[in-house]
């Protein structure tokens, strides 16, 4: 039987759970309420717009692309939490204040970062960069109404 495997990387977008942090720092922003981030901040992430990992994933399985093997679905440029926080309150205008709290009792994955050459080739093109796909969610009216705006 053939497979392919998806790793997902921090896919977001306008349907996205508000728990998750892109949704989630969104909302806060965009409401004027704090962003509360865990720790310092420098935490590395990489964010992915849902339109790309879709876009990926349709076209490994309708072309046999990456079949029997491993896909990394994420985008490979770093940004902190504290960064992701910065660029939001930046788009949105908002006199959101960040708020740090005690770091995670479990603590927190100091850094993530996939490998997505497979996916840019089979994309061909770059990625949505994060501070398109945050203006995109800003005037989603599915987003907007999930939050309550």
């Amino acid at each position: 039987m053939d497979y392919t495997i998806f790793r997902f990387f921090n896919t977001y977008g306008p349907n996205q759970s508000t728990d998750f942090v892109v949704a989630k720092f969104l909302a806060s922003a965009l409401k004027g309420e704090d962003i509360t981030i865990y720790g310092d901040g420098s935490q590395t992430r990489t964010f992915t717009y849902v339109d790309d990992t879709v876009t990926t994933c349709l076209n490994c399985l309708y072309e046999n692309k990456v079949v029997n093997d491993v896909i990394n679905i994420g985008n490979d440029k770093l940004y902190t939490v504290l960064e992701l926080a910065q660029v939001i309150i930046a788009l949105t205008k908002s006199k959101s204040k960040i708020v740090h709290l005690a770091p995670l009792a479990d603590g927190d994955m100091t850094r993530r970062q996939p490998d997505n050459s497979k996916m840019k080739e089979i994309l061909g093109s770059e990625l949505l960069p994060l501070e398109k796909g945050i203006e995109l969610m800003i005037n989603d009216k599915r987003f907007l109404n999930a939050i309550g705006l």
